[in-house]
């Protein structure tokens, strides 16, 4: 791991894609990217040890569940079929979101680039779909 530096990249990438970039602690960042239609959307990035090894995770909220009780689970599960590096999930706190998780070692900047950019994008869309807001 030495000489990575996935915050470093994150922040570039961010400045790139004209978002904004906060470091929101030690070992989190929240990347606010614009999209089209003046849409934004976040994307987490945090480092987490699992299994005795370092993991990068992307991910962004789409919606509260209990707020929308009427998705459609089983389209949501059809959907991660054509996703390249995120796959739609349920969080503990009854969040759909969407997340990407890689091993930290394994990261390099092209391909990080490429999940920053389907997370901002997909979620972005479902959240569209889903709750016909743009909240995250």
């Amino acid at each position: 791991m030495e000489g990575k530096n996935v915050q470093g990249y994150l922040k570039k990438l961010a400045e790139e894609m004209n978002g904004n970039y906060t470091e929101y602690s030690d070992d989190t960042v929240i990347i606010t990217l614009a999209l089209e239609d003046s849409r934004f959307q976040s994307v987490r990035g945090v480092i987490q040890e699992k299994g005795g090894s370092l993991f990068l995770i992307l991910s962004s909220t789409i919606c509260r569940l209990h707020e929308y009780p009427d998705v459609d689970f089983r389209k949501m599960l059809e959907r991660n079929y054509d996703l390249g590096y995120s796959k739609i999930t349920i969080t503990d706190e009854d969040y759909l979101e969407l997340a990407v998780y890689t091993k930290y070692d394994l990261v390099n900047p092209e391909e990080l680039r490429y999940m920053l950019n389907e997370i901002a994008v997909t979620a972005d869309k479902l959240e569209h779909e889903i709750t016909g807001q743009d909240h995250h």
